[in-house]
């Protein structure tokens, strides 16, 4: 009973948001109707927002990113002929454009006014750690701001997980489209692929300059080490090495697999680390060959050149990626502002954690603010 009262309580008051608050608060206006679209369905399985906002027109083609041939969903709000726009990255998902998640939000998105790109990217498909990754995420973010029924003055970029990383890299790249967006979001993303994959190897983060304990999801104990070994040049060793660290669950265990070239051998060595800092210092000395995909696939190389305000919603008790990663990135200089939203109600980029239907009226209240505040925030900078 506490249960369905505090779920009903919170849609009801994001339907009271919705309705009576005036067009001067259109921000916080289109912040409730993305919240309310979102956690209606996950409480009651219903959708409140489609009950009184019309639904978007879904669009489908295939066009070609940095070079390559990329599905791209889009959703059009239906109304309007000039749009604010977003472009969503998604996570390391086997499932594409057709998670159920990211398209409740691009739904969602669209039913507040947003023209919303859905790039389907095969690095992120499968989570392989690419070079060219940051690449094709700025040509699909200057894709969309090719459109004519786009306000250019209006479009930004959102990230999911280890997508919302790339994202951020790209965005720091030297005359990268993206640092023309108005802002830049992100949902459970890394900062720094040496720190993501120290967390990963070690169980271990560190806060505030102490080490803690953090137990990664065995899916991401599982992908990020073989994602890396994906960026060994050589294509025999690459194979040989994915396959034994999908074998063990990720865990670079005893002596590498004989006959790999010195690059693979290293490699092996740094995710065999025995803790945090070995791994780190391991990472760290790798040949160039690596080390320059690792950087380019890190925000933090040129964390100081994303000229575009940044917003970090992070889940305090993630296991995809460690909190540690966005606090590291809310607390380096830069010029444009970064906020960093954590919350307890998200289960890494899913809409709730296991525990959140079960808690009451003092969990829901200040976490479903803290999210209309964020959310309000940003639209407020889309415009």
């Amino acid at each position: 009973m506490r249960r369905r009262a505090a779920g009903l309580l919170v849609v009801l008051l994001l339907v009271a948001a919705v309705v009576w608050w005036p067009p001067l608060l259109r921000p916080m206006w289109r912040g409730a109707v993305v919240v309310l679209d979102v956690y209606s369905s996950a409480l009651s399985g219903e959708n409140a927002a489609a009950r009184i906002t019309p639904a978007p027109r879904v669009a489908e083609e295939r066009i070609t990113l940095a070079g390559e041939d990329a599905r791209v969903t889009w959703w059009e709000p239906a109304r309007g002929e000039r749009h604010p726009a977003m472009l969503l990255v998604n996570g390391a998902t086997p499932l594409g454009n057709d998670d159920p998640e990211t398209r409740r939000i691009a739904e969602a998105l669209a039913r507040a006014g947003y023209l919303v790109m859905l790039p389907q990217l095969a690095f992120l498909v499968d989570a392989r750690l690419e070079a060219s990754a940051p690449a094709r995420v700025d040509a699909a973010f200057a894709t969309l701001l090719a459109r004519p029924d786009v306000d250019p003055e209006r479009v930004g970029a959102f990230g999911f997980s280890v997508g919302g990383g790339v994202m951020l890299a790209a965005a720091g790249r030297p005359g990268a489209a993206l640092g023309r967006a108005g802002y830049l979001g992100a949902l459970g993303a890394y900062f720094d692929v040496d720190t993501y994959l120290a967390s990963v190897i070690s169980g271990r983060q560190r806060r505030g300059g102490a080490l803690e304990t953090w137990t990664p999801d065995p899916e991401a104990r599982r992908k990020l080490p073989a994602g890396a070994a994906q960026a060994v040049g050589d294509a025999r060793d690459r194979e040989r090495l994915v396959a034994a660290l999908e074998a063990s669950g990720g865990v670079a265990a005893g002596e590498p697999p004989p006959g790999l070239g010195e690059e693979a051998v290293r490699l092996w060595g740094a995710l065999a680390a025995p803790d945090y800092d070995s791994a780190l210092a391991r990472l760290a000395a790798l040949p160039a060959s690596l080390r320059t995909t690792f950087d380019a696939l890190s925000p933090r190389t040129r964390w100081a050149d994303v000229r575009p305000p940044v917003y970090w919603l992070h889940d305090e008790g993630d296991r995809f990626e460690p909190i540690a990663e966005a606090e590291a990135a809310a607390a380096a200089a830069r010029t444009a502002p970064t906020r960093l939203q954590k919350t307890r109600l998200l289960s890494h980029a899913a809409a709730l954690s296991g525990d959140a239907r079960s808690r009451g009226l003092d969990f829901w209240v200040p976490e479903v603010a803290g999210l209309l505040g964020f959310a309000a925030d940003v639209l407020r900078r889309a415009g």
